[in-house]
This record gives structure tokens, sequence and C-alpha cells, in this order.
């Protein structure tokens, strides 16, 4: 033991405990209800709850933390004083607490409760008197009811003397009163300790050694918090108590036993809690048992290292607070289950993103849509390891006896006169001699082996301290392996946090329009089965603060928690050690000075107290001397000023902490205020987040800006947004109306509209018109809400709705329709609601507004099981629309997700409806005839365009070309490639990606203009843009079709190279095809081989150009009917598919047909020009590409 420690005079903020509290019934005041418990008055008066107060606390306040009477008189005895008599006398019990302030510091409170026989007439009389009018009433009620129903009653006539009556002749009245000790740190086993033996030496026979002012003045002034890394022992009623602070290197203090908590949920519930509170949703916590509500909270939030919980933090609330179950935030808080109560008594405003743990029932029901925690199947194996090792039960709701850990003796069988006698002898060393201290100061403490008046003896009490520190160990472990693992999922972080600021002021004011992390980058080198979830871990506001925390440290100190993670990162890239080492390693250093004390706290000690007051009354509580409890001055209280000036406290909480505690109406309405304005601010910030996302998702497209996963951002942006609909819309609703407040609101304002118009999908209707499929079904517009919710939640449907308006850019409008109906607002909200505070709710539609500047198609996107009704309308060429009546076509639609098959057109039919499941966004369409005979089975198409009946988009597919035998190309099926149509610019061609026109012979005005170089750049773009294409992550990559086959693509890029010095010598140079001279080459080398001619040209007969051959011969020999051009284009594609095309263009180029064909300044001619194009398109070999179906049916190769 290195020395003793006290602080007598010291400030507070380094004392042990700041208060002691006793809190009951006051007999001044008497018997209040407490309305706040929701009791049932039918219920006997001895079951009821009453209002309690606080009778003592000591000091009066300190500086930092004032004493708030209120708060801690309800999180003392949260039901309220409870009453028994001695034929149900109950056990104390021990529970805690914990305050927030609004610096974001804690204090805990530890509280044990117990039985105290009433002694004041004024409340045994009240209670007397409550228990009579009582039973007049049970009486008049009875005598109304049939005989059987009246036996049902409770406190039926009858039952005197039973339990739950009062009768004060007979019967000796309790009321329950409450010890408690407030902590700056969470001490739970030592201060437990302390006021059990407190209680202990209340209710013993014998009087304690000192009055207990002593022992309560010297918890309060004379014993100091353990210095980091160091264990200090002080002294209760009973004994010695041992407490020990994690050093500066190690995670910090956390004494609620994790071990008990993956007992109460399993090792699962406790990973997928953990999830949804990294994730920032809201958490209820419910069970009868306080206790158990801290338990798993606490042991919750210490896995969240090195990351905080930034909004509400309220294990305990009572019956006064549960307004604030209506928060529209994320908050962590636990209610205590009634006796017999089911979860659907709970009135909950709204559950779309609620997690619901019901400690009791080992349950967890967790929201949709949540997404695993990284390499979540490992973790859960890991943890039951842990849990194996220390013999800790795995599977909910099981105990064990406690038992030793494998690697401690079992001191208890040690013989104590031995050791004393080996002692003198000089036969013991340092650790023995360790073990003997300990030994004698537990025979002291419980009286030898005898059993003690507490009924403890000496081995129990090394059972317990053996079971303290195995917990101890296991806290330590179990919160090394989620510590291990942020720091391997974050351990590049500093790489990614953005330094713009030269001072910490400017930051400041110009921190929301500024990026301090980039996630993009951040997400794009995680593993791709870890970014749904760190996508969405990004965008809270835990990881918020930790960067902020990370730029403000250029300026100011860093917070603990990081200082510490940095340093374990530092720690980790220097040695490099087992995570089981790093686990040993740090139970070690908790063993280390729960077995060796570093420092001893100044003993109690006699008080200069008045004569006649400490004097001890078996079984009650003392009036506890004021003036000897209280403390003189604070000579620090300067010195810790100067200390608060100088230190940097960066908020970013909004509401205040200590406000939440106040039940009164004035602050309640306060409280709901700053919740309406912080929707409201977030609302701005979220729509200013997205518009600044879809414009860094821009830049990156036009090449400008690094990495990005901005779809997988995207979605989870527009997650958030949905979340914060679902939150505005269920503050203050009046009563629970489903799962989704949002979705309820929508089905009764469509309830009350009128027939024929409906809101949910009006923007893309008018009335109720009917069309017809093409298998002959009808198609009713108004009853699309139907086709689309089929399957799905409540607050899956509310999400979609979000994402149909949010994609047809009607949010704000759609939303601005619903709030106009105010007596249904008013029917369904309280006055403090968001939705009826009429400014706010105007502005908030502002922003939702900002949103129509960008295109989304989320809903395409996201709800692809959804069935789509699509139209088809095939528009020709007006001179020869007639030609239509001749020829039977059919489509066939393909897009992202699929494609529609082969569905044929009737006749004289331009406009066909079809229905399917969601095809994503659309990007090819095959049209074709059916062979027929006759000089009209032919038309010209000018485009086809197709319509999603349920998104409103417009997709447009040009043409332009003849379908029919014996024109143009001689081709039945074309392969048409499309894009999405902005609204209104439908007709606007020169903005058109789409199929590529028709070229024309190369006449001398086409080839002058055709330049040679202008050709090449082309094919340099072409080929760029499908490197950018396979260089962006998966979800971005967008369409390759069009970049192959579209205008600009590769296909008609190679189309005008070798085109570029074509001799025609047909009349009039028109309808050259390149396929027609692809095919003479081919059938030129095939011809040479077979002669044996191949001598008198550089040509090689090898592979490529048997490659060449069967590929050829191949498309010649397919099926399908797609004319020259389609033949062309398919050739392109397979070759770069197989990565042969530069194998095949040499072979082309010295072919002997060439010559004859091209003129001599052709660039297929030019050596240097196919060189320099074969090494553009092997740059493309690395890709793997995969081609559309629609494009290589028919052709297997």
């Amino acid at each position: 033991m290195n020395g003793s420690a006290a602080v007598t005079g010291g400030p507070a903020s380094c004392r042990f405990a700041h208060y002691f509290v006793v809190c009951g019934v006051d007999t001044e005041t008497g018997l209040e209800p407490d309305d706040g418990a929701g009791e049932n008055f039918e219920q006997s008066p001895i079951r009821r709850s009453f209002k309690s107060k606080v009778l003592v606390h000591h000091p009066e306040s300190t500086d930092r933390h004032p004493f708030n009477k209120d708060a801690i008189n309800m999180l003392c005895m949260p039901r309220g004083l409870s009453f028994c008599t001695q034929a149900e006398r109950l056990d104390p019990r021990f529970h805690s607490f914990t305050i927030a302030f609004d610096d974001g510091t804690r204090s805990y409170g530890f509280v044990h409760t117990f039985y105290e026989e009433v002694t004041s007439p004024q409340i045994i009389t009240a209670m007397q008197t409550l228990c009579q009018m009582h039973h007049v009433d049970m009486d008049s009620l009875a005598s109304s009811l049939e005989e059987s129903d009246a036996e049902s009653l409770p406190g039926a006539p009858g039952c005197l003397g039973c339990v739950g009556t009062f009768d004060p002749t007979r019967d000796t009245l309790y009321v329950s009163k409450a010890l408690c000790l407030i902590t700056p740190l969470p001490f739970l086993q030592a201060s437990q300790r302390f006021l059990a033996q407190l209680h202990q030496a209340v209710t013993s026979q014998t009087a304690p050694p000192l009055p207990l002012e002593s022992y309560i003045h010297n918890i309060l002034y004379e014993v100091p918090l353990p210095p980091p890394g160091r264990s200090l022992r002080f002294h209760g009623v009973q004994g010695p108590i041992v407490c020990q602070r994690p050093g500066p290197g190690e995670l910090p203090l956390a004494d609620y036993p994790l071990g008990e908590a993956f007992s109460l949920l399993g090792v699962e519930n406790m990973v997928k809690l953990l999830t949804c509170v990294l994730l920032e949703t809201q958490v209820l916590l419910c069970s009868q048992d306080y206790q158990r509500l801290m338990t798993v909270a606490e042991g919750i939030t210490t896995l969240l290292f090195p990351f905080q919980w930034q909004h509400i933090y309220l294990p305990i609330i009572s019956g006064p607070l549960h307004h604030l179950l209506h928060a529209p935030v994320p908050f962590l808080m636990g209610i205590q289950r009634k006796d017999g109560a089911q979860r659907s008594s709970l009135h909950l405003p709204h559950e779309a993103n609620l997690c619901f743990v019901d400690i009791d029932k080992h349950c967890v029901e967790y929201p949709e849509d949540i997404p695993q925690f990284p390499d979540q199947t490992e973790l859960i194996q890991e943890l039951n390891e842990v849990l194996l090792r220390f013999e800790h039960p795995a599977q909910v709701g099981l105990t064990t006896k406690p038992s030793a850990s494998p690697d401690s003796p079992r001191l208890s069988s040690l013989v104590l006169e031995d050791l004393m006698e080996d002692r003198q002898n000089g036969n013991l060393g340092g650790e023995e001699l360790e073990v003997l201290e300990r030994l004698q100061a537990l025979a002291r403490r419980c009286g030898g082996e005898k059993g003690s008046e507490g009924g403890k003896t000496l081995g129990l009490a090394f059972e317990e301290e053996e079971e303290e520190l195995k917990a101890a160990k296991l806290n330590v472990q179990l919160r090394e392996v989620f510590a291990t693992r942020f720091t391997a999922m974050f351990g590049r972080y500093e790489e990614f946090v953005i330094h713009g600021a030269l001072d910490l002021e400017s930051w400041l004011n110009n921190r929301e329009g500024t990026f301090s992390f980039d996630k993009g980058s951040f997400l794009a080198v995680q593993p791709a089965a870890h970014r749904n979830f760190l996508s969405r871990f990004l965008e809270t506001s835990m990881f918020s603060s930790f960067v902020d925390g990370k730029v403000i440290s250029c300026w100011a100190d860093r917070e603990p928690l990081q200082q510490l993670f940095d340093s374990r990162l530092q720690r980790g890239r220097r040695i490099s050690l087992n995570p089981f080492c790093l686990f040993v390693i740090a139970a070690q250093a908790v063993e280390r000075r729960l077995l060796k004390v570093d420092h001893m706290a100044i003993h109690p000690h006699l008080l200069d107290m008045r004569i006649g007051q400490g004097r001890h009354h078996p079984g009650y509580f003392p009036k506890l001397q004021a003036d000897v409890l209280e403390q003189t001055g604070n000579p620090m209280r300067r010195f810790r000023a100067l200390q608060l000036q100088t230190k940097h406290i960066f908020l970013r909480r909004n509401l205040h902490q200590s406000r939440l505690l106040d039940p009164s109406p004035q602050a309640v309405t306060h409280t709901h205020r700053e919740f309406v304005d912080g929707l409201l601010n977030e609302c701005r910030l979220k729509t200013k987040r997205m518009l600044m996302e879809r414009m860094e998702k821009e830049n990156v497209e036009l090449g400008h800006g690094g990495a990005s996963i901005s779809g997988l951002q995207e979605n989870t942006l527009i997650y958030g947004l949905c979340d914060l609909l679902e939150r505005t819309w269920g503050h203050g609703l009046q009563m629970k109306q489903g799962k989704s407040a949002l979705w309820s609101h929508l089905v009764h304002h469509q309830h009350r509209l009128i027939v024929g118009v409906d809101l949910l999908v009006h923007s893309g209707y008018n009335g109720t018109d009917q069309r017809t499929f093409h298998d002959g079904t009808a198609l009713l517009r108004g009853s699309l809400l139907q086709d689309i919710s089929d399957g799905l939640s409540e607050v899956a449907q509310a999400r979609a709705w979000i994402h149909l308006a949010l994609e047809k850019k009607m949010l704000s409008q759609h939303l601005k329709e619903l709030l106009t109906h105010q007596e249904l607002l008013r029917q369904l909200y309280k006055p403090h609601a968001f939705l009826l505070c009429e400014e706010e709710r105007e502005q908030f539609l502002f922003h939702l507004l900002s949103l129509n500047t960008v295109d989304y198609l989320c809903f395409t996107r996201v709800f692809t099981s959804i069935c789509i009704p699509y139209r088809v309308v095939i528009i020709p060429m007006k001179k020869l629309s007639i030609a239509m009546a001749t020829v039977s076509p059919w489509v066939c639609v393909s897009g992202e997700l699929g494609d529609s098959g082969v569905i044929q057109i009737p006749k004289n039919t331009q406009e066909i409806f079809f229905q399917c499941k969601n095809l994503g966004r659309l990007s090819t369409l095959q049209l074709g005839v059916q062979e027929t005979t006759g000089l009209l089975a032919k038309c010209l198409v000018d485009s086809v365009m197709v319509y999603n009946e349920i998104t409103g988009h417009t997709y447009r597919f040009p043409c332009g070309r003849w379908l029919g035998k014996g024109v143009g190309d001689g081709s039945l099926e074309r392969v048409l490639v499309g894009q999405l149509v902005s609204p209104g610019v439908e007709e606007d061609a020169g903005r058109w990606t789409g199929t590529p026109p028709e070229l024309a012979s190369p006449s001398q005005s086409v080839r002058a203009v055709l330049g040679s170089l202008g050709m090449q750049e082309d094919m340099r773009e072409a080929a760029n843009n499908l490197v950018k294409h396979f260089h962006k992550p998966e979800q971005e990559r967008g369409n390759l079709t069009v970049l192959l086959c579209g205008e600009g693509g590769l296909v008609l890029a190679l189309e005008k190279f070798l085109l570029h010095g074509f001799k025609s010598g047909r009349l009039f140079q028109r309808n050259v095809f390149v396929w027609d001279f692809v095919e003479k080459a081919v059938v030129s080398m095939e011809t040479a081989d077979q002669m044996g001619d191949l001598h008198g040209s550089t040509l090689t007969k090898g592979p490529p150009c048997d490659s060449l051959c069967h590929y050829i011969n191949a498309i010649n020999g397919s099926p399908r009917n797609i004319g020259k051009e389609g033949k062309f284009q398919l050739f392109v594609c397979l070759g770069i598919r197989d990565r042969l095309l530069s194998q095949w263009l040499p072979l082309l180029a010295e072919c002997s047909l060439t010559a004859r064909t091209y003129e001599d300044g052709a660039l297929l001619r030019d050596r240097a020009a196919v060189h320099s194009l074969c090494r553009i398109l092997q740059t493309l070999h690395e890709f793997s590409i995969t081609l559309e179906a629609a494009l290589i049916k028919g052709v297997d190769l």
C-alpha cells in the first residue's frame, strides 16, 4: 500500500461522492396521490403509490452540478412511496440511475430502498381513512353486481386481514425509504456495499462504532476519487470497501456487469441492440426491475467506445416523464413494466424506427431494414468464446451458481492460523503477504469463521470478492472484443479527415457548409459486405461528433476517449499483438489493482456533534445532524473556474438535458418547443446534405473529384429522410395509429377525400381512367396504390410512398396537400405537435421543395419486387404511318433488373399496356416484325416511347430505320438503345445519346467532315468512357449498353473508323454497310486458305484468324434476322467482351480485299492508326464485360 489520500476541503469533482440523499414520506405534508404513477383506484390504498419527498441531502449544493431536488426524488423513487404491512413485508432492493448535464457530463446515483415502520399518527390515520373509504366504495359496487362478479372485485368484503388490507389495531404499517449516493463515476459495487452496510447498521440491534454522520461525512468529503490506474480502500460501517479506476491507456471505468446484460438478452440480441444504438434508432428498454434497465443501458453504451451517445439518455423514466416517448429524436430510455402489463398497452406514438427491448422476456424487436454489424457471425462466435472461458451462460435467461475463476486460488480453503505462523517465521514472500492482508481484513470484517451479524462468513466473503474480480475481468474482455473491432474498422480514419479551416473560429462559422470527413473515399476502401452498415453509421451524430473532435484537436485538447483511441491505433501500428493477448493484459491490470490496494482513505472519525445526537434506534434511519454534514468552504473553486475557462468545450447537443427531467407544464412545453426547432434544423441540414451529395456525384461523373460510393450514400440519405418524416409525423400524436405515423395520416386523409381523387397517385393520373393490358385484363388507374403496397408492411409502404414522391418531384406538394386539412390535424395531434406549428411547417415544406432541383431514381432502384404497369407507343415516320397497318410488330423491353419477355402488338395498333415486375431503369428495347410476304410487309419506325405508369418516367428509343425484308439492311429485328427523357425535352434530339442515326455513304463531302483525327479522337473518347465506367463503384456504373451501342459509343466510333476512305461502286453512293466488307474479308481469308494463297499476303494462319472466321459464321448463322447493322454491332460487342477485337483489326487491315475496297488515305490502311486503335482497345482487356441478353440472344459464343 503506497499511502493514504484525503481531499478535505477539495473540490467536489475530486471527491468520491457528490451528494448523500434520503427520500421518503414527508409527515408534514401527509399522503399525496402520485398522479404520474397511473394507478388504478380500484386497488386497495395500500397498493397505490404516493408522492415521495427528498427528506435530507448533503451537501446543499456543489459548484458544477447544483442539486436538482425534483429530479433526484423522481429517480430515487420512480414509482413513488409504497406501503405494506407485516403480512407482506418486502426485502430491501437496489437500483441505480444516471443524470446527464448540459455540458455532456453525467453523474450516477445508487439507491438502496428498504421498508421502515411508520410511526407518524397522521400517516397511519390517513391510510386507515383511505382504506375505509375504499371498502365502502367496494361494498356499494358489489351490491350492484352479480354474486360471482362481486367475488372477483379487488379488495372485496370478507378479506380483512389479507394481503393488501390495513387495520391499525392489528397491522403494522411500513413505508419505503431510499438512501442514495450520487457519484461522478459509476462506482457500482463500492456504492452498493456502502449503502448496504449503512442499512445493516440501521437494522442491527447493536449500535455502530461511530454515529452514521461520521461515515456519511467521510464518504462525502474525505474519500477521494482513486487516481487513474490505481485502487483505493475506504471504510464503510461494517468493513473496508475497495474501488479501482482504469489507467490512461485502458478503457474507461465501467462497473456495470456486462456478463449479466448478455445473460439477460443473449449474445445475438445484444449485438442487434448495439447495432440499433450505433445507427441511432429510438431504443426503448422495458423491465419490471429498474436495475436491469440500467445494467443493459450502461452495458450497451460502454460498448460504443470510442464513440458516445449524443441524444436523450434516460435509462429510467417515471410516469410524469412518459411524454418523452413522443420525442421526435433518437433516444435510449427505459420504462418499468407493471405487473401483468402487455406489450400492446404501451402508448407509443409510432414504431417505424423503434427498437423495443423486453428484458424480462429476453427479446429485441428491431426496426425494418437494419443492416448487420460487420462480420456479425464471427463477432457472436468470439463473444461466446469469451463467455465460455469465464463459465458464463451464453444463453438468455440462464444463471449459474457463482464459482471461482479457474486461475484464482480458493483462498477460503487456507488456514489463517498457519499463514500467521509462516509470517512470523519469515516463510512468506511478497504475494503471500498480500494474500494474508486480504485474509486478515476479511476476518476482521466477518468476525473470523463464525457467522457475523450480517450472516456473512469468511468463505462467503472471499467468494464474493472472487466473483467481483471475475466480473470485472469479464467486463474488460467483452469490451476489448468490440474495441478491437472498431479499431480494425476505423484504423485509417485519420487519412480521411478533412482539415480545411485555418483556425477554430472559421471552422465553427462554416461547419455546416463543409465536409469534415471524406465518406465516399472511406467507403470505397471498405469490404463490400461492410458498406451498408458503415454508410448508415457515417451519417450519425456520434460519428460526426467523433470527427469534429478530431478536427478541433488541431486547436484544442483532444477529448479523452479520442485521445485513448488514437493512442491505441498508434500502439497497434508499432506492435502487432494477438487480440487474445490484449484481453489478458487488460484483465491482468484490473486484477492487479483489486488484489493490491494502492491508496487508503482517511478512516471515519468522531465529529463535533451535539450531545444527544446520533443515538441508535434499531430499524429507524436517524435524523441526521445537518451542521456537521455541510462543508464550509471550497479553496479550489477559483482554480477550478480558471481551469474550466481555459478548456474549450464543443457541444453538439441542442437539447437541455437537465430540463428533460422537469415534469412541470412549462418545462414540458419548452422541451417540445426545442423538439420542433430541432426537427426544422435537421430537415434543413438533411436536404442541404442531399443536394451537396448529388452535386458531388455529378462532379465525379464529369471527371472531377475522387472515389465515390454515391449510390450507397444516396440511399442512406434518403433512408434518413424517411426516418425524419416518420419522427416528424409521430411528434405529438394523440394516440397510436399504427407502426408508421405518416402512413396512418395518409390513410386517414385518403378516406376523407372526394371519391375519385387519390392523393397518393393523383400526380400521374386524372380520375379513374381504365386501360387494358395486352392479355386483356383491366388496369384501373385509381387502384395502383394497392398494387404498390401488396405484401409490404406499414413502414415499408410509407417509405415506398416517400421514394415514389421524391422520384416524381412531388414530395413537398403532396405533403402540403396532406397538411391542408386542419380539422384532421387537430383531431390527430396535440397542440404542441410540429405539424400544428404553422410557420415551422411551411419552412419544412420549403426545404423539401429544394429536392425538386435534382433527379432521383430511388423508387425504381429500391423497390425492385413491385409490379409495374408500362405503356409502349410505336411512333412511325409520319409520311409512312399507314405502313404500320401491314405488319405485326413485337417488343421486348429490358432494364437493369430484367426484361419483359416478347410482347406481341396487334395489327393497326401502335400502343399497348403490359404489367411485369419492376425492370429498373430501362436500357434496351428489341423491336421486330413477323416474317411475312408481300410488298407492304415493312415499316419505317421513327422511335418507340415507353412510359412507366407509376413513376411517370418516359424512355425514348430512337430508331429511324426500316424493318422488313428487301429494304434498308433487310432487318426484321432491331435492338434500340434508349435513355430517360427529362420532362419537357422529349423532342430535344441534340441531347440524345440513344440509338445512333443511320450513316450514309461516305461521299467526298462527308469525308471532308469526318477527318481522320476526329475519328481517332472519337475512339479514344469511347474507350475512355468505358474505362471510367469500370473504375466507378459497381452501384454507380450505369448502363454499359449505352456506352457500347449508343451515340458516341464504341460501335459507332469503330463504324466511322472503318467507313473512312471506303470505296463505293453503288449508284448515288448510298446504303453502304461495314458488315459487307467484314463478310467479304472473311470469305477472302477462308478462300485464300483453302487455295494455299496466303503466301502472297502478310497474314499468317493462326488462332486470331480462326476465331474471326468462327465468330462471323456464328453471327450469320443466328436464327435472328437483325440485319447488317445489328450484325456489325454484335460483332463489335462480342469482340470487345472476349478481348479479340484488337487481334481482328490487324487481320482486316492486312487482308488483300482491303487494298481494293479502301482508298490509299483510309485509316484502315494506315498502320500507325491501326496500331494506335489496337492499343486503345487493349486498355479494355483488364475489365470483365457482361453484355445484355438482348444483344447476344440467339448466338452461342
